[in-house]
């Protein structure tokens, strides 16, 4: 049966805990990287606090979920600042809006093909979407140009 179905207090719960996992790692990555010497009010690093939170193996689970979509926001953003656009620019380009570009920059939400395909065109690019197998040692890369 769906959340929805089982009422509104049931419905609150869910969304309370999802917002409460993905608060626990909102770009926590670029926060690591930018403040690696950084010390809190409270005398603890942020990379020391992420260390110890990747402990936690639900946090662990969402830090890994979101490494992807927070590496494909790193570059998005990065291209679009090097095109001198905004993202009200490059929602244009792709014929979307601005909400849509700081979704994907949020490095929170997956993002599909044909989107890919869009945004990769917008910024003057192309998408390369493929797979990795063979063993660590001696990986095999399959590569398609969206």
């Amino acid at each position: 049966m769906p959340n929805h179905a089982r009422g509104p207090a049931r419905l609150a719960t869910t969304h309370r805990r999802a917002d409460k996992r993905l608060s626990k790692t909102a770009n926590l990555r670029s926060v690591a990287k930018a403040t690696s010497d950084q010390t809190s009010p409270v005398g603890t690093s942020v990379a020391e606090h992420i260390t110890r939170s990747l402990e936690d193996p639900e946090f662990r689970a969402e830090y890994e979920r979101l490494a992807p979509f927070e590496a494909l926001a790193r570059i998005v953003i990065t291209r679009r600042d090097a095109l001198g656009l905004t993202q009200a620019e490059l929602a244009s380009r792709m014929g979307t809006t601005a909400s849509v570009i700081s979704r994907i920059e949020s490095g929170q939400h997956a993002t599909s093909a044909r989107t890919l395909k869009r945004l990769a065109e917008a910024l003057d690019a192309q998408a390369v979407l493929g797979f990795r197998f063979g063993s660590v040692a001696k990986p095999q890369h399959e590569l398609v140009v969206l």
